[in-house]
């Protein structure tokens, strides 16, 4: 990990020590909040919405035909 050195204000330093936090954690969140998702980041967020909306559309399926029977086979 690559170390880069972060100005903050007197009252912000005073706040960091008051509260114990993390403050490499805060700067690297608010660098992420900022950050556009990376190609891969997007392929995996558009497979876990596509099995999930197959799951539900299956549960939908499953509970349709429970409600009104099999589909009658026309000959």
């Amino acid at each position: 990990m690559e170390r880069k050195n972060v100005t903050i204000r007197e009252d912000q330093s005073e706040w960091v020590d008051d509260t114990g936090v993390n403050l490499s954690q805060i700067v690297q969140e608010a660098i992420d909040d900022r950050m556009e998702p990376t190609e891969t980041e997007l392929a995996e967020a558009y497979q876990d919405n596509a099995a999930e909306t197959n799951t539900e559309w299956s549960d939908v399926s499953t509970e349709a035909n429970e409600q009104l029977g099999d589909h009658p086979n026309h000959e």
